[in-house]
């Protein structure tokens, strides 16, 4: 059984409609799944979003009920009080932030409790901090970072990370665009040729594209320029046949 889930956060009335097309068009690109029993759910974090849907018109030939709504307030308050998904998404069920002043160190302690690495632990309480800061606008992740003492966002291993990826692939993607200037003023190809082109540097390296503003200054020819470009891709394994000596 297959089960396809849909989760949405702003009133969609189209939403069931545009769930049935595009659970359709999975099976359609996917023959080989197509007699799974499958079911599909609409997890709305906020039920009054929900503007309702007519069951009979998603059924399948079998009259069968194949996609459900579910509301997820719904869920969490059926959740025992322990678990750990509930501790994390409870500022989605307190009303005021009162409540969350008085109960947030024993979400907290539920969260530490639990059987995490340091890093998993973190990034929940992250999470639950920016529902804070995103529901009860008061309470900023700064004043929340002091009273659970959690490390700055800007200052933790995921920050970082996810600040060095998005520098290279800006850099990358300036680089590009720089050398797709250069080409198109110096060889006047097509639309379509450069199109190919930007998928195929695309794959090459930050220091790969830099290497490349010199070397362009020489070449006369799009196959010089694809020649090159070859050069600097990763060669695939040679195969079985290739690899044994004759």
């Amino acid at each position: 059984m297959l089960d396809l889930i849909e989760v949405q956060a702003s009133p969609d009335k189209q939403m069931y409609w545009r769930t049935s097309r595009e659970t359709s068009t999975f099976f359609e690109q996917r023959p080989a799944l197509q007699d799974t029993e499958w079911y599909a759910y609409v997890i709305w974090l906020d039920g009054n979003d929900d503007k309702g849907f007519k069951k009979t018109h998603i059924k399948d030939n079998d009259n069968v009920q194949r996609i459900f709504s579910v509301h997820l307030i719904d869920i969490l308050r059926k959740l025992p009080r322990h678990s750990l998904a509930l501790n994390v998404l409870m500022p989605l069920i307190v009303d005021t932030e009162q409540e969350v002043r008085q109960n947030i160190v024993s979400w907290v302690e539920q969260i530490q409790q639990a059987d995490l690495s340091p890093e998993a632990e973190q990034r929940l309480l992250m999470v639950m901090s920016q529902l804070i800061e995103e529901k009860f606008k008061i309470l900023g992740y700064k004043e929340l970072c002091k009273m659970l003492n959690l490390t700055p966002f800007e200052q933790t291993a995921t920050f970082v990370e996810t600040y060095q990826r998005k520098l290279q692939e800006d850099l990358q993607s300036y680089s590009i665009e720089m050398l797709i200037q250069q080409i198109e003023t110096k060889f006047k190809f097509s639309k379509k040729t450069i199109t190919k082109l930007v998928l195929r540097l695309r794959q090459l390296t930050l220091d790969d594209l830099k290497a490349m503003f010199k070397e362009i200054i020489t070449m006369k020819r799009l196959k010089e320029i694809n020649a090159w470009i070859d050069s600097r891709l990763p060669q695939p394994p040679p195969t079985q046949q290739e690899a044994t000596p004759m």
